[in-house]
């Protein structure tokens, strides 16, 4: 149990542990943004492989995927395997493509289940 008066608590030695923390953080940042170029990934253990951009975080560079579905850099996970999500393929090429294998077409003239709003 700390006391009131430990050395920890002196102002200059906590500012260091926060610029120690804020290196550190900045480190890890940078190492994940060399291991992901040139490369594609996936958002932790899933399947769905994403094309990857560039971001900003705490003033570092970090990798990001293209659509958006994850702002950790550190939950990507590196492939070589050609990206398969339909939002970052759009934003590569401009246009739309097939579903792939595994995410749902979304119909939107289909009027929604449930009960008829005409009866």
């Amino acid at each position: 149990m700390r006391t009131v008066n430990t050395p920890d608590d002196q102002p200059g030695r906590r500012a260091d542990r926060e610029q120690g923390d804020v290196g550190h953080l900045a480190a890890v940042l940078s190492r994940r943004r060399a291991e992901l170029a040139g490369r594609n990934a996936v958002i932790g253990g899933g399947e769905v492989v994403h094309a990857l951009t560039e971001a900003v975080w705490a003033g570092v560079r970090v990798p990001a995927v293209s659509c958006h579905a994850s702002a950790d850099p550190l939950r990507l996970r590196p492939t070589d395997a050609p990206v398969s999500c339909r939002r970052c393929l759009r934003r590569l090429s401009g246009r739309d493509h097939g579903v792939p294998e595994g995410q749902l077409t979304l119909d939107a003239a289909a009027p929604p289940p449930g009960p008829d709003p005409a009866r």
